[in-house]
């Protein structure tokens, strides 16, 4: 769920579908950045191999986060099941603007979604995130 304050800030509360984040990124360059190009001259070649070097560790560093991106894809079904079978707790994160603020554990899927409702309905109306941290159920 994705909303915005009285003050316009924005919130989002969803589950967490896996008990961890990924941590890795690969860094924004730009729309203009193409990596390829090695120019027309001698110098603009040279100054162009040296560039793909450099970004050999970009380079690198993403074809990690794919292979961290398919472990997750694989690891999904599992982690439902497990969810499911065992009775483990559904994350609800409540993120301002993007960061986490507040993470619970609720069991079931039918509680997460009712909690998800409630900090909802408690930050649409104001309240705060006081409010949603003092009215955790037990």
């Amino acid at each position: 769920m994705r909303l915005r304050d009285d003050q316009d800030v924005r919130w989002s509360v969803r589950r967490r579908w896996l008990p961890w984040r990924r941590r890795t990124s690969v860094p924004d360059w730009g729309p203009d950045f193409d990596g390829i190009s090695l120019g027309d001259d001698p110098i603009s070649a040279i100054i162009g191999i040296v560039l793909v070097i450099l970004m050999l560790p970009v380079l690198v560093l993403a074809l990690v986060v794919g292979l961290e991106f398919l472990l997750l894809l694989a690891l999904l079904p599992v982690w439902v099941v497990v969810r499911v079978l065992f009775g483990a707790p559904w994350i609800v994160v409540v993120r301002r603007d993007g960061s986490v603020v507040h993470e619970e554990a609720v069991r079931g899927w039918r509680a997460s979604a009712d909690r998800i409702e409630a900090i909802g309905a408690a930050l649409a109306g104001g309240r705060g995130l006081d409010a949603v941290r003092t009215s955790v159920p037990r």
